[in-house]
This record gives C-alpha cells, sequence and structure tokens, in this order.
C-alpha cells in the first residue's frame, strides 16, 4: 500500500516484538556456517529517525524501543535486537543524547549479517525505496527489489543456499491481505518448504483480522510456533497488540520466547488486563 508510511510507528511495542525475534531466529540459524539468506518482502525505509516530524507526533517509540532501554535489566534475549540498535546510534548514544535512529528490519537483519548470508529487500513505495537504496545500496550482500510481496517473493524461492528466513508483515492497510497472505504463505511453503517463515499481524477489531490464526492453523503447514503480544485490553479502538506466526521454528525457539515474552509484556503493557501468549498453531513433524 503506497500510502503507508512506518515512519510513524517506528519503535513501537509491534517493532520490537517483530524485531526482537527475527534476531533471535538469524542468530539461531548461524549456529551453523552455512550461508543463509534472509527475505524481507515489506522493507519499508530500512532506518528511521525517531527526531522527524513524523515519529514525534504521536511518539509510539516511547511506549516500545524506550521502555525496553529504560528497563533495569533485560533478559538475554533482547540482546541481539538491541546490539542493533546500539550499534545504530554510536557515539550520540553513549554521549547520553539517548537514540535518534531505529533500524526497521533490514538493519537488524543487516546487522546481523556474516560475509557469507544475503539479504533481500522487497519494496514498492517511491520514497522508502530511494531511502534503502541511499543506506544498503553500496553493500555487496544486499539485493533492492521494486516488487510486489505477492509477485515477488514466489519468484526469489527457494534461495540457492536453501537455507534462510522470510519475514512478511504488511501494514495491513488493505484487509484483504490477510487472506491473501495466508494464500502467499501456502504457494511459498510449497516452494521451499524448508523456510524459515516470520508472518506478522496486527491485533485490530476487524473480521479477516480475528480469523487470521486460525486461518493460518488451517493450512495445515506443520510446525507452525505461534507468539502473541497484547498491550491493550479486549475492546481498545485501535491496534492493541501483535503477533507472529513461525513456520519452521528453529529448535528452541520456543524456550526463548516463553522467556521473551512475558518480560515484553510487564515492559511495553498499558493494561493489566492484557496478556501474552506462546503456543503451537500445528504440531512439530
Amino acid at each position: 500500500m503506497l500510502s503507508y508510511q512506518h515512519d510513524y510507528h517506528a519503535g513501537n511495542h509491534a517493532d520490537v516484538l517483530k524485531h526482537s525475534v527475527l534476531a533471535l531466529v538469524i542468530r539461531a540459524l548461524q549456529r551453523k556456517d552455512k550461508p543463509l539468506r534472509v527475505l524481507d518482502v515489506h522493507a519499508g525505509s530500512g532506518i528511521y529517525d525517531l527526531r522527524s516530524g513524523e515519529a514525534r507526533k504521536n511518539e509510539e517509540f516511547t511506549g516500545g524501543i524506550g521502555r525496553v532501554l529504560a528497563a533495569r535489566s533485560r533478559p538475554v534475549e533482547v540482546r541481539d535486537y538491541l546490539d542493533a540498535v546500539h550499534a545504530l546510534n554510536g557515539a550520540g548514544e553513549r554521549a547520553g543524547t539517548g537514540i535518534h535512529l531505529y533500524p526497521g528490519s533490514p538493519q537488524v537483519a543487516r546487522h546481523l549479517l556474516r560475509s557469507q548470508d544475503h539479504l533481500e529487500l522487497l519494496e514498492l513505495h517511491p520514497a522508502a525505496l530511494a531511502r534503502l537504496h541511499r543506506h544498503f545500496g553500496r553493500d555487496p550482500r544486499v539485493h533492492i527489489h521494486d516488487r510486489n510481496a505477492f509477485e515477488g517473493l514466489p519468484a526469489l524461492v527457494p534461495p540457492g543456499e536453501k537455507r534462510g528466513v522470510v519475514l512478511v508483515d504488511s501494514a495491513y492497510e488493505v484487509k484483504e491481505d490477510f487472506p491473501a497472505i495466508v494464500e502467499l504463505l501456502k504457494a511459498c511453503h510449497r516452494r521451499w518448504p524448508g523456510g524459515v517463515y516470520l508472518i506478522w499481524y496486527p491485533l485490530i477489531r476487524h473480521p479477516l483480522a480475528e480469523r487470521f490464526t486460525a486461518k493460518v492453523r488451517a493450512t495445515g503447514i506443520p510446525g507452525i510456533l505461534h507468539a502473541e503480544l497484547r498491550v491493550e485490553a479486549e475492546g481498545f479502538n485501535g491496534m492493541r497488540g501483535s503477533g507472529l506466526c513461525i513456520v519452521n521454528a528453529p529448535f528452541g525457539l520456543d524456550q526463548k520466547l516463553n522467556v521473551l515474552l512475558p518480560w515484553l509484556w510487564a515492559t511495553l503493557k498499558n493494561d493489566d488486563r492484557s496478556g501474552w501468549k506462546v503456543e503451537w498453531l500445528t504440531p512439530p513433524p
């Protein structure tokens, strides 16, 4: 959707969940020396300025990465994610000025890439594409595509390495993306059944959104791990949280999420009636 701009939402509670789990998955896959490929099919701009007028309008980052950084203690499960945040901000943060840049998923992934790994970025918005080329265009490990996720991803899987992770995180401004992404998952899983798929979704009041995880479960794909973080109570008028459906979750990820999710909830919740869960939508094979 070309009207969506993530600048207004960068660093919010949904980003914290999505990017901390992405970092865990990449690191888990890197336990082997073999190369891998990360495919980010709604890449956005990659790096966001938290001093911009867009970010400052609602300051959603203060309820997300701001709270994480202010926490007195943090679990090891957020270490790699926060390393990406700190590396991007560098000397300014060390001087006590706080962070002013937030890494989107492309930057989190690039921070974790090894020399043998590669990153595919798909984006359609002209301004976001221009920023991707500016920030990532000189990195030989990164490949930028002016392509739609629904057309581009099936053409890019399986990658030559046969190892890697796909992040699908539509803005869902077009609500028909909910069923369309289920179909995209089915099509790509048929082509690349061994890939790890991270499917992010928002918790909003809409029939297609409310049926989303049931539709993912109904695909029958084995080994779908489900993590959901709710920071607002049921009935909240807006995005009350978000979740991830993870196909082919690396070994041990469920245990890590059972540490990460309760900590994120305690840190990011706005209402004690909210909550979190980690479960298997379909059992591992």
